[in-house]
C-alpha cells in the first residue's frame, strides 16, 4: 500500500541518509500508541500533522512509501507493543474517518493507493479519528516519493 509520512523538517536529513527508521534517538518522540515502529496514515492529513509546521515556518517534507503491511492486526484504541502478535506483520489503528474505499486506485505492480476523500468509516468505539498504520521491521518501508508541501495555516 502506498502511505503517508510526515515527520519534521529536522528529521529529514537522517530519513535521507540513512532511511526510515524506528525511534532514532535523534528525534523527538511524538508518542508511541501501538509501540516503537514506522508509523504511516491513509490520508495526508493525519500525516501532516506530525510535519508541525506553523505559519512562520510553512514548508514541510512529507513521503509517500510503498508498505509492506502483510496481515494486520487491527485495534481500535492505544495498545503498547514492540512487535504484533504472532503470525501478524504490521499493526493497524482503525479510524472513524477513512478515505472513500471506492476511489482507490491500483499504482504499479498492483500497490494500492487510497485515495478519495474522508468519510465516517464503519468503525464503532474507535479512538482514533483516522487510520494508522505500523510497521515494525524497516525492511517493510520502500520510500517512493518526497514531497515539498507548502502548509496554509487558518490561525
Amino acid at each position: 500500500m502506498l502511505l503517508w509520512h510526515g515527520s519534521r523538517l529536522t528529521n529529514f536529513v537522517g530519513i535521507l541518509s540513512q532511511g526510515l527508521r524506528i525511534a532514532p534517538p535523534e528525534a523527538p518522540a511524538t508518542g508511541y500508541m501501538f509501540g516503537k515502529g514506522v508509523y504511516f496514515a491513509d490520508l495526508v492529513s493525519k500525516s501532516a500533522q506530525y510535519c508541525y509546521t506553523d505559519r512562520k515556518n510553512p514548508v514541510g517534507l512529507m513521503l509517500l512509501s510503498e508498505v509492506a503491511l502483510g496481515d494486520v492486526y487491527e485495534l481500535r484504541k492505544a495498545k503498547y507493543m514492540d512487535k504484533p502478535p504472532e503470525g501478524k506483520h504490521s499493526t493497524k489503528g482503525l479510524g472513524k474517518k477513512i478515505p472513500q474505499e471506492s476511489e482507490y486506485v491500483k499504482w504499479r505492480d498492483g500497490i494500492v493507493v487510497p485515495c478519495g476523500k474522508p468519510v465516517s468509516s464503519n468503525v464503532k468505539a474507535s479512538e482514533l479519528m483516522y487510520n494508522e498504520y505500523i510497521v515494525y521491521n524497516t525492511a517493510q518501508v520502500k520510500m517512493q516519493f518526497l514531497l515539498k508541501v507548502k502548509f496554509h495555516h487558518k490561525r
